[in-house]
């Protein structure tokens, strides 16, 4: 060892050659990242502007008014009298007619008040049984049709109770047809 370095293979000047192309392109490299930093130093960097628009309608919420409430008045089956006398049969037997224990009070229908319908009327004709209920009930007439008297009219019939027709004092079935009369009643 003779202080010169380190020996390359193939002769000392082969090595040489190569130690400076390298560092030339070294140098190159770090002059054109200096470069690229000062340019990008200078540069400004700007984003688009992005507007934003708000589309929304404002509301101002308002309490829902109450529908105005509108107490039905319905008349219902005339009350019969409390006990009518009661009548000979063909066959002598002594007949009794059904009498309203409990007569119908349907309530006015929804459809006819909200359509403004003052009034109307509904026959029926119901089975009134041996127990006092009625049973089976049919629409006859209802007037003005479509705006629920006839379903109101059937549903308040489902709560009358009537005392039975009897037959030598033996409650029995038998049919009752009746009118309900319905009146919206008039505002105080």
């Amino acid at each position: 060892m003779d202080g010169r370095g380190p020996e390359t293979p193939g002769g000392g000047r082969n090595g040489r050659g190569v130690d400076a192309v390298v560092w030339i392109a070294v140098l190159a490299v770090m002059i054109a990242v200096a470069g690229g930093v000062a340019w990008l130093s200078k540069a400004r960097i700007e984003l688009p502007e992005i507007r934003f628009s708000d589309d929304a309608v404002d509301v101002e919420l308002i309490e829902p008014v109450p529908p105005p409430v509108i107490l039905p008045r319905v008349d219902a089956l005339p009350t019969l009298p409390s006990e009518p006398k009661p009548v000979i049969g063909p066959n002598g037997e002594i007949v009794r007619v059904p009498v309203w224990v409990s007569p119908p009070a349907p309530a006015y229908p929804g459809r006819a008040m909200r359509q403004g319908v003052e009034s109307g009327v509904v026959t029926l004709r119901c089975e009134a049984l041996a127990s006092g209920d009625l049973g089976a009930c049919e629409v006859l007439a209802e007037s003005p049709a479509g705006v629920g008297f006839a379903e109101a009219a059937l549903k308040g019939a489902r709560g009358a109770r009537v005392k039975p027709r009897s037959i030598d004092g033996f409650d029995t079935d038998s049919t009752l047809q009746f009118t309900v009369r319905f009146m919206m009643a008039s505002e105080p």
